[in-house]
């Protein structure tokens, strides 16, 4: 099945640079571009079944979270991952809590971009801005859910409770989280997850 991406960027030479790196991410796929936030819209309209935005926060024709809000309001279904020079931690934060399922900062590597967007098309979120360049942090659904739950201060086995899951389960999620987030302990975990916005208070 051809994998269907929408690129929306206002600066023709980034976008080209964008849609060749999604070329060598995604063989294959079919790419859609936007300069502007109207376009964006009319493409959305236009295409229904895309598999992924990759949405520039500074387009034209749209101010700060509000185009990301009405986009996630209308699609709620569909990832959008922001593309930004952007990446202070209360903006990204800001970005995460209005409905973005990921950001990835424009001055990562491309090698290390490459392999975040083939983890965001594999339904795992990422937050990836230019100081955390070494690889992007990945959760899955259910490593999200815990470590939700771990901010809250809960042991494993109201987790477990809370999720439906064995202890045992808890235990190696947590266990991936510590090796996800280079953390010795639960509390280190959160602390950085709560730094880089996978966790919002």
């Amino acid at each position: 099945m051809t994998v269907s991406i929408l690129i929306t960027e206002d600066h023709e030479l980034f976008r080209d640079g964008l849609r060749r790196l999604v070329e060598e991410a995604v063989p294959g796929a079919r790419i859609i571009e936007a300069g502007d936030y109207a376009a964006a819209r009319a493409a959305l309209a236009a295409h229904p079944d895309l598999d992924l935005l990759l949405l520039d926060m500074q387009i034209p024709g749209t101010r700060g979270l509000d185009g990301l809000k009405a986009i996630k309001g209308d699609h709620p279904a569909l990832p959008v991952v922001v593309i930004s020079t952007v990446d202070h931690q209360a903006s990204v934060q800001g970005m995460l809590a209005a409905g973005a399922d990921g950001f990835i900062g424009k001055a990562v590597p491309k090698a290390v971009m490459i392999q975040a967007l083939h983890a965001i098309l594999d339904g795992e979120l990422v937050v990836l801005g230019a100081r955390e360049v070494d690889r992007p942090v990945t959760l899955s659904p259910r490593q999200s859910a815990t470590l939700e739950l771990l901010a809250l201060g809960l042991p494993n086995k109201e987790i477990a409770t809370r999720l439906d899951i064995a202890p045992a389960t808890v235990r190696e999620y947590v266990s991936d989280l510590l090796a996800l987030f280079e953390c010795d302990n639960r509390t280190q975990v959160v602390l950085k997850a709560r730094r880089l916005g996978f966790i919002l208070d």
